[in-house]
């Protein structure tokens, strides 16, 4: 079957990197797994193998009889449905609780990289892990830290939610049909507290994207335009932010306080 560039299609073709990504996957024996596109199978043959129970979901309903052929295990179950579409909450609650360990796995189409990011993000209490492939170039924004020129408010998005990790680089020369660039394997730990720090975690990523809206201007130039209502150098001097440093420059522990300094005035 011919990849269909509308969905996002690039199969992996290189057996040693479906084997290295599971290896990614934490696995007690009790693990289900869901996997996102799983496409003509080939992770998906090595899941099943390896996991008490995976759960993959495609868009794709040409590839319905293929999987089903290719798959025959019991421990497989197949959903032919559009991922942005599935109430992922519902969805994650029903295996919640059965399954000691729930982790996601995804080759995912560029074009829906950032909703398939922040839904994981939304229900990351009933995630422990996800590994997910993405195009370089987002890969190594999600994982940038402090200091870094790839640093952004993706990136401290990411770091809110989960620990990041970029594992490696996937060339494009390993997928069929070649795609235009480069892609990158990244892992997500859900075990962190971050969200325990913050009362609305929508209007706290709210915050720090408008607080990035201009990149080239100081904080202090940000937050007066952002929170015309407060006095910037005053809030920022409270939180012991640096009123000349730039966006970039500052920390997810610095905007979590920042967010917790304006909520209470």
């Amino acid at each position: 079957m011919q990849a269909k560039k509308f969905y996002g299609q690039n199969f992996i073709t290189d057996k040693n990197l479906i084997l290295k990504i599971i290896s990614l996957l934490q696995n007690d024996g009790e693990t289900l797994v869901i996997e996102i596109g799983p496409g003509r199978g080939a992770l998906t043959g090595e899941l099943v193998k390896q996991f008490k129970k995976v759960v993959a979901i495609e868009i794709d309903k040409d590839l319905e009889e293929i999987l089903k052929a290719k798959i025959t295990a019991d421990n497989f179950e197949l959903i032919i449905a559009d991922v942005l579409e599935i109430d992922w909450s519902e969805l994650l609650q029903k295996y919640h609780g059965q399954f000691k360990n729930i982790v996601l796995i995804s080759n995912t189409p560029y074009y829906i990289t950032s909703e398939i990011l922040f839904k994981a993000f939304r229900n990351s209490e009933y995630l422990q892990q996800a590994i997910l492939m993405f195009q370089k170039e987002v890969a190594e924004r999600v994982c940038a830290e402090l200091g870094n020129s790839k640093y952004n408010n993706l990136s401290i998005v990411s770091n809110f939610y989960a620990k990041p990790k970029y594992e490696f680089t996937v060339k494009k020369n390993m997928f069929n049909p070649v795609p235009a660039v480069d892609s990158a394997i990244i892992s997500l730990d859900f075990t962190n507290n971050h969200k325990s720090e913050i009362d609305d975690t929508e209007a706290f990523i709210a915050l720090v994207r408008k607080l990035f809206n201009n990149r080239r201007k100081t904080i202090l130039n940000n937050v007066k335009s952002t929170l015309p209502d407060h006095d910037a150098a005053q809030l920022l001097n409270e939180v012991g932010i640096v009123s000349t440093l730039r966006p970039e420059n500052i920390s997810l522990e610095e905007y979590i306080n920042l967010y917790n300094c304006v909520i209470k005035k």
